[in-house]
């Protein structure tokens, strides 16, 4: 073999060696951002978890008072205190909605936020205040119980 021929087959081995290194670098850098923006998405999707449930706490508190204990637990029951939670099986054509499961629009109807929606967590809880005090404070409407 002459020389000009293996000078020529070790270029393109070193080019070839060269360009996986830059693949290789530019893989692990790709796969190091997915794994940054997959926890960071991870975080900031807890955070929100968490402020989330503290405003619903803070509502369902301001609402019920000293029955409020009794209501996050039929609110984490009914919905686990997701207020767009809707129950896919109607009863009497009206499904189970928002952060207490009131039936829409049967119930909802008959309370005081009717105008409003019943993913509303604020009205929700309204009307389920409204529902259990009606009911002697007692949880009859729910199928959890306190």
């Amino acid at each position: 073999m002459n020389n000009t021929h293996k000078n020529t087959m070790n270029t393109t081995h070193k080019n070839r060696s060269f360009k996986q290194r830059i693949l290789g670098i530019a893989l692990a850098v790709m796969f190091a951002f997915t794994l940054a923006g997959t926890f960071m998405g991870m975080q900031a999707s807890t955070t929100h978890a968490a402020t989330n449930e503290t405003y619903l706490a803070s509502i369902i508190h301001s609402v019920f008072g000293q029955y409020s204990g009794q209501a996050m637990r039929i609110a984490q029951c009914e919905s686990t205190m997701n207020p767009n939670a809707r129950n896919s099986m109607a009863i009497g054509g009206s499904y189970a909605s928002g952060l207490f499961q009131i039936l829409y629009p049967s119930t909802w109807n008959g309370t005081s936020q009717a105008g409003k929606s019943p993913f509303d967590p604020q009205a929700n809880a309204r009307a389920a205040y409204e529902l259990f005090k009606n009911d002697g404070f007692r949880w009859t409407q729910w199928q959890c119980k306190a």
